[in-house]
């Protein structure tokens, strides 16, 4: 048994649990298969969440994917992934921090303009990252991106999903219908 680092009480190990994956920055990502541990005594709480990377690039290929624009968490979640400081990616775009910050803080909604830039600033980086092609039908991708308004939706992770170690194309030839 697992002791607690906090108070040295025994640690209660909870596996069928999706753990929130609030450490991402997004609210509706769940993962499924994580140990989770809790210590009674205390409340502590912690998990163990291996291939974070491998995680993170699928959570990415969603978020770039998806045909709703992009929220601000997710701008956030993209820029940390490449990774930027956030005058770096208003450079980058052309437009003003100030902007780009109220992008980020859900102020102000991501023009469908910038929305396909900032996806594919990822995709250009991600590929370069990875040395291999993530998409084959880049312009059928771009043409499905950002066409309707941003909708909140849980996603969920299973780990065949994000610990399969593939040497395949990241986005594959077609994003797959983001209807999770």
């Amino acid at each position: 048994m697992e002791k607690c680092w906090n108070c040295g009480g025994t640690l209660e190990v909870i596996r069928d649990q999706p753990y929130r994956y609030s450490e991402s920055g997004l609210d509706n990502v769940y993962i499924h298969g994580l140990l989770q541990y809790r210590c009674p005594e205390c409340g502590e709480t912690a998990v163990e969440i291996p291939m974070i990377k491998a995680l993170n690039r699928l959570i990415a290929k969603d978020i770039i994917c998806k045909r709703e624009f992009l929220t601000g968490d997710e701008v956030r979640f993209l820029r940390k992934e490449l990774p930027m400081k956030s005058k770096e990616m208003a450079d980058a775009l052309g437009i003003e921090p100030e902007t780009y910050s109220r992008w980020e803080n859900g102020k102000q909604a991501v023009a469908s303009y910038h929305d396909r830039q900032l996806r594919l600033i990822y995709i250009l980086n991600a590929s370069e990252e990875e040395g291999k092609i993530l998409h084959h039908n880049i312009r059928k991708m771009i043409s499905n991106m950002a066409v309707l308004p941003a909708l909140s939706k849980k996603l969920d992770i299973t780990p065949a999903e994000w610990m399969m170690v593939t040497d395949d194309q990241i986005f594959g030839d077609v994003c797959p219908d983001a209807t999770r």
